[in-house]
């Protein structure tokens, strides 16, 4: 099976635990998502970032907001 491919919003987390809680939380509410390693443009963090479909960003935003985290970006990547 082939990755999704388009624009992508990527959300950076301090540490592990904030990434896992994170990744829960989203899954949690239904959006697909996947855990990749913290693009450099999120600068240095746990080295574990959030990926979602862009167009998923301001449902994420609100998981993420309801779940207690702060979060770094997002910034936007293409895949393809």
């Amino acid at each position: 099976m082939s990755s999704p491919t388009g624009s992508f919003a990527v959300y950076g987390f301090e540490t592990t635990h904030d990434a896992l809680i994170a990744e829960r939380k989203v899954a949690a509410a239904g959006i697909g998502m996947r855990l990749i390693p913290t693009p450099p443009s999120l600068g240095v963090l746990c080295g574990l970032a959030l990926r979602v479909r862009a167009a998923d960003a301001a449902a994420t935003e609100a998981a993420l907001r309801s779940s207690g985290l702060s979060w770094s970006g997002p910034v936007t990547i293409e895949d393809r």
